[in-house]
């Protein structure tokens, strides 16, 4: 831990001064102050940063190109409050915990569309086969959602906006190739017209890998792994009156893995080499049309959307089994602006859910509608909400929020807060999983009728201060959760299976520096404490202390360097407790004319050593580079 805390401080050091012949050369113009932020996740409405008491972060398109992150994961990595975890190599099983909450508690939308698997263990969101191709933005909202999007929100949402396609003809070819005899190619392009655009982009994804079992414990066999995606955007507007959005995404891979077996005395053993493989195919689309009445002081939009993720695993010492999770949304939402200082949002949803397996087949409804006032006067803004969901298996819950900030105006110094109740529905699975007989290993309870939906409450309140005409931004929050009823798995009782304990608290500060000093240097710093305990142990997988560094540089025309840092300390898992650990990632690219890119990166910079989880191995340093081509 010692020498990771080493790392990152000298890291941090040598940042510093870097921009200090920045302070020392002739004060940079104004048009380089940060423009402000809009926002919809928060509120489901249009709404300026400033007018927000929610905690939020934006991951725009040049932030993604600028890191040359191939997943998703990797870009919420740097995102203050978020803790994200593989299991091994590319392909391996993704959790994302906001504030120390479970991976289950954050709901996971790709351009409107709950990306979560209804057949998974929690019917959580799983990203290891998302990628960053063809996405503008991603808003990550910390915090009880519940009140705007239902189950799944306790922890926050993370929200994947796909760009959109433009009237001009495009169209672009990226190929990559680098570590474990990875490539990675990447197609797309717009077009349209006054009434009509479409987006459209391919990619595919195929490396040799590394051993998903760690190599301390003398694991050596590759772990391969093969992608292939496509996404779909077409935006109509047929009518003054109506627009018509449509997107579609489609995923198919195959990852080879590792998992229990025994040893070759006989022993049992954690996790060994094996030939264990799953195949995934993921679908998720939607269609909305939005109707603008009275001069657009009302948007009504009506939709609906489908999700599908159906997988086949192969264990090599347990069988073959096929899953398949479904969900089937159906919405509508209208937006009044009332006047300069009123916004209603009112909606109701439907959503039913499906899970499949080789012997059972369950589904279940859950039908709310919600209300949320926005009101913006001077330097204050709040919004108030209030949502009722009645679900199949549980009946009625009512959750609510209210979120305000006020802006000081002699300093620019916003102060932010909410306060808000939250829930998350059993999954299928642990309501009805049926149950498991492993042989010598035992025979396990699963499902649980009885479960009770966990509940929350939580409060946070934040501080931000812009200098130097917003080119420098601090910012720090506080948060507290409290969860009720959650729901475990009882692992010293086979008879019992899915069950509800008392519940857990979890608290801590997040903080984030933003600086943006001129149009050659900018860099962000940031450092969550997060403590999550019950029965006075932390949660596993969960750090207490994390830290991050991203710099830009441009020292010439058409060349950018980024540097990338992130501290994870010491965490609890299930058979050990795992050392702290830094890396480091360098990237670089240069515009070598309007329509050729070329690029490059070191992952893993310093080669460290290190296990996001226990058992699981990691990547060594690795180089890759490609070339884009635009036209």
């Amino acid at each position: 831990m010692q020498n990771s805390m080493v790392k990152l401080s000298v890291l941090i050091f040598a940042l510093y001064l870097v921009p200090l012949n920045v302070l020392a050369a002739d004060p940079p113009p104004e048009e380089t102050s940060v423009l402000e932020e809009i926002v919809v996740s928060a509120t489901r409405a249009p709404t300026p940063v400033s007018q927000l008491g929610s905690s939020v972060t934006v991951i725009t398109s040049e932030e993604i190109e600028a890191r040359q992150q191939m997943q998703v994961i990797d870009v919420l990595r740097n995102v203050p409050g978020l803790s994200v975890v593989q299991t091994g190599a590319r392909g391996g099983t993704v959790s994302i915990f906001i504030r120390g909450t479970e991976n289950r508690h954050t709901l996971v939308l790709v351009d409107g569309v709950e990306f979560r698997d209804a057949a998974q263990t929690g019917a959580s969101a799983d990203l290891r086969n998302l990628t960053t191709d063809n996405i503008e933005r991603i808003e990550v909202v910390r915090g009880s959602q519940s009140v705007l999007y239902g189950s799944d929100a306790i922890g926050g949402v993370v929200n994947i906006i796909t760009k959109k396609g433009q009237k001009q003809p495009t169209g672009y070819v990226s190929l990559e190739a680098g570590a474990y005899s990875t490539k990675h190619g990447v197609a797309g392009g717009s077009f349209g017209n006054d009434h009509v655009t479409t987006s459209i982009t391919v990619s595919g994804t195929e490396t040799d890998g590394f051993s998903t079992a760690g190599e301390k414990d003398g694991n050596n066999e590759d772990d391969g792994y093969e992608n292939k995606s496509a996404g779909l955007k077409i935006n109509a507007t047929p009518s003054q009156i109506l627009d018509l959005n449509f997107n579609l995404h489609l995923s198919t891979s195959q990852q080879e893995s590792d998992g229990f077996g025994y040893d070759i005395d006989g022993n049992s053993k954690t996790l060994i080499d094996n030939l264990d493989t799953l195949d995934t195919d993921e679908t998720t689309g939607r269609l909305e049309g939005i109707f603008h009445f009275l001069e657009d002081r009302w948007q009504m939009a009506v939709g609906g959307s489908y999700t599908s993720i159906e997988r086949e695993t192969y264990l090599q010492y347990g069988g073959e089994y096929d899953f398949k999770g479904t969900i089937r949304k159906f919405d509508i939402q209208n937006t009044f602006f009332v006047d300069d200082q009123n916004t209603i949002v009112a909606g109701v949803e439907t959503e039913t859910e499906t899970y499949e397996d080789n012997s059972l087949e369950k589904r279940i409804t859950n039908n709310a509608i919600y209300l949320q006032e926005q009101f913006a006067a001077g330097n204050f803004a709040a919004a108030v909400g209030i949502r009722y969901d009645e679900h199949d298996a549980f009946g009625g819950i009512t959750t609510w929020r209210v979120a305000p900030t006020y802006t000081i105006s002699a300093t620019g110094t916003q102060i932010k807060g909410s306060v808000g109740t939250g829930f998350k529905a059993p999954s299928l699975y642990q309501l009805y999983g049926p149950d498991i007989d492993y042989g010598d290993w035992g025979y396990y309870v699963v499902g649980n009728e009885n479960l009770e939906p966990e509940e929350s409450i939580g409060y946070d309140i934040g501080i931000e201060q812009p200098l130097f005409n917003k080119q420098l931004v601090i910012a720090v929050s506080w948060f507290w959760n409290d969860i009720d009823n959650l729901i475990d798995y009882n692992d010293t009782d086979n008879s019992v299976g899915y069950y509800n304990i008392s519940g857990v608290q979890t608290q801590g500060i997040e903080s984030s520096i933003s600086w943006h000093p001129c149009d050659y240097f900018n860099m962000q710093l940031g450092y969550t404490y997060t403590d999550i305990e019950t029965n006075g142990e932390q949660l596993y997988r969960r750090p207490l202390h994390k830290g991050t560094v991203d710099l830009n540089f441009y020292p010439i025309d058409n060349l950018q360097v980024n540097l990338n840092a992130i501290y994870v300390g010491e965490r609890n898992d299930t058979s050990e407790k795992l050392e702290a650990y830094t890396l480091v990632n360098l990237a670089a690219s240069y515009q070598v004319c309007k329509n050729v890119k070329v690029y490059g990166r070191i992952e893993n910079l310093l080669d460290e050593e290190y296990e996001e989880a226990a058992g699981y191995g990691t990547a060594d340093l690795s180089a890759y580079a490609g070339v884009i081509l635009s036209f």
